[in-house]
């Protein structure tokens, strides 16, 4: 009788244990995730029980309780300040003796080094032993560490080795003793998301507690936390094929799906660009809406969009329109985009205007007012439902005078880039649906030449990367090079242009070949071309002048529409707001590649 009133009162505790246990990823973490209240001890219970690939599977649950999430370990939690330190001085010893990475073996002699123990590190001379002692009284010392343990995990060979050198406990004590931060979190939280690409690596992130944290810094407010903690997690988990690498970002979604996703939305940055500011959304002081129609009125019909990273809220468009609905009728206006171009060719389709009854229905008014540093994560996936948005990112410099690891070659060049991009792109399942690229500036030569690369190759997969292409976006690319790369031989003994600003020379005859090139392929490949180009000069503030990076000529690629937008060379790839040209035509080209790929009978792309 006892067992039975136990189990009558516990039946619904031990299903949870079951799944947990026994139950298969996707059920199992579905189950845990919906499961009604439950004590402290129970979920601890759980926790402790849950297999870490159902853990992953939770975790990318947006509503999942931190509760089912294992609590890290407490092996360093009595350590003093000093301790601490030390505790890390010998682990990235031991890093350093198990890979004996230059860099990790210069930031060792650099940063730690005593006067009575000096045998483990190299190069050790009196300057750094003073350099030593004034960083080590300062607080900077661990984020430091954190650097070199970054760059260390960005070397593919090496990601394994905090993993193997049971480091993932001491980096969780690091956290906590720095949870708010910022710094320290990001670098955290990139160096977990490179280890992340060993799926091997899952069992140790699970023990020391890092699946549930990662889970929490998905939902962070900063990109550069939210984005790589994304990708960690995508990484872990079993039941998803593609595999992210270092250079690529899942934007959206980020959550579990079961969905097969009918277009991929590939985001190619520039020049000194990056995911997480290449695409920011665009600061402004004042509202450039404005209202076509039959009759002008002096009050403006939307809020303020000064856009800030603050949660506070301004009056909102539907209150303005609630205010004003018996002034006016809404329905006989045109709502005109911001960021609308000054000239366009004849193949110009739009849409620039959004009629007043829908712009007043519009929901999200609320999301629109608070400053986004990643439109493509933060817009898209809530505009157009069931894509994938990937972000890619790679290092580049405008001199080769800028140090490089040892383990590194010279810069890449173009070929050598769109070679490794298109590589990784095939292992994260790119190339099987309906392809949308997002580029701006060199961003855009970089698809080009895998475009050009994959029409010509034999292989399927690379070769799928061209034939899938339904749209391509060009935000300000220089189609045939750009007169900054045209430095004088006084300048360019100073600056000695890196491989990345040499290629892009004005009228270089591999930039004039790759178009051609490309010109060809459009013409036996339906895809959409659309191009914005640059009206004002960029301010370059470290040398004082005003220039036009993207001209005219360059910027149009001479096939599909062709915008003429009056914004600078970094401010014409980040929309004002969602009302913008540049985010609205991007959205309708994705919308009807998407409509077509569901509908190929009324595929009717232009070439």
């Amino acid at each position: 009788m006892l067992f039975h009133s136990v189990w009558k009162e516990h039946k619904n505790f031990f299903k949870y244990i079951s799944f947990a246990v026994f139950g298969t990823t996707t059920k199992a973490a579905n189950s845990l995730a919906d499961m009604p209240y439950l004590d402290n001890w129970h979920y601890a219970l759980i926790a402790n029980m849950i297999d870490p690939r159902t853990a992953v599977a939770l975790a990318r649950i947006p509503h999942a309780d931190k509760r089912l999430f294992l609590d890290p370990p407490y092996r360093y939690h009595n350590y003093n300040k000093d301790q601490l330190i030390n505790a890390m001085r010998e682990f990235l010893i031991s890093v350093y003796e198990k890979s004996q990475h230059p860099c990790m073996g210069y930031f060792l002699s650099k940063a730690f080094v005593y006067e009575h123990d000096s045998g483990h590190i190299v190069d050790n001379d009196s300057s750094s032993l003073e350099l030593s002692k004034f960083i080590q009284t300062e607080k900077e010392v661990l984020p430091m560490c954190l650097e070199s343990l970054l760059h260390h995990c960005s070397v593919e060979k090496y990601s394994k080795d905090i993993a193997d050198l049971n480091g993932l406990p001491l980096l969780m004590e690091v956290y906590k003793r720095y949870p708010d931060d910022i710094n320290v979190i990001v670098k955290l939280c990139q160096i977990l998301s490179y280890m992340s690409y060993n799926k091997s690596l899952l069992v140790p992130f699970c023990k020391s507690g890092w699946i549930g944290v990662l889970s929490s810094w998905t939902k962070h407010d900063d990109v550069r936390v939210s984005i790589p903690a994304a990708r960690a997690l995508a990484n872990l988990d079993d039941d998803n094929d593609a595999q992210y690498p270092n250079n690529l970002y899942i934007l959206h979604p980020i959550t579990r799906t079961k969905r097969i996703q009918d277009v991929d939305v590939i985001f190619v940055h520039g020049l000194l660009g990056g995911v997480f500011f290449t695409w920011r959304q665009r600061r402004k002081n004042q509202s450039a809406l404005g209202l076509l129609g039959k009759r002008r009125g002096k009050e403006s019909l939307l809020p303020d969009t000064e856009m800030t990273p603050s949660t506070e809220k301004r009056k909102t468009a539907k209150e303005y329109l609630d205010q004003l609905k018996e002034k006016l009728l809404i329905q006989d206006y045109e709502v005109v985009w911001t960021d609308i171009p000054v000239n366009a060719n004849e193949k110009c389709a739009g849409p620039f205007t959004c009629p007043g009854d829908d712009f007043a229905v519009k929901k999200n008014f609320e999301e629109d007012q608070v400053y986004t540093y990643c439109w493509p994560k933060d817009w898209l996936g809530q505009d157009c439902k069931n894509i994938r948005v990937i972000g890619i990112n790679y290092d580049t410099n405008l001199s080769m005078w800028t140090p490089l690891c040892p383990l590194e070659k010279e810069k890449l060049t173009l070929d050598e880039r769109s070679e490794l991009i298109a590589k990784n792109l095939i292992n994260c399942d790119v190339g099987n649906r309906p392809i949308v690229w997002i580029t701006h500036s060199m961003g855009g030569l970089i698809v080009k030449n895998i475009l050009q690369k994959g029409f010509n190759s034999a292989d399927p997969k690379l070769r799928s990367l061209c034939m899938n292409t339904r749209g391509i976006v060009f935000y300000s690319t220089p189609h045939i090079g750009s007169k900054m790369a045209n430095l004088s031989n006084a300048v360019s003994l100073v600056l000695w242009p890196s491989v990345e600003v040499q290629e892009l020379k004005e009228n270089s005859p591999r930039l004039k070949e790759m178009h051609e090139e490309f010109l060809k392929i459009v013409k036996e490949v339906p895809m959409r071309v659309v191009s914005f180009v640059e009206l004002k000069s960029t301010v370059v503030t470290a040398m004082k002048f005003n220039f036009r990076f993207v001209d005219l000529k360059s910027g149009n690629p001479g096939v599909g529409e062709y915008y003429e937008i009056p914004q600078d060379h970094l401010g014409i790839c980040k929309p004002e707001n969602r009302y913008s040209f540049l985010y609205q035509k991007v959205l309708h080209l994705i919308k009807q590649v998407k409509q077509n790929a569901k509908n190929p009978e009324l595929k009717q792309l232009e070439s």
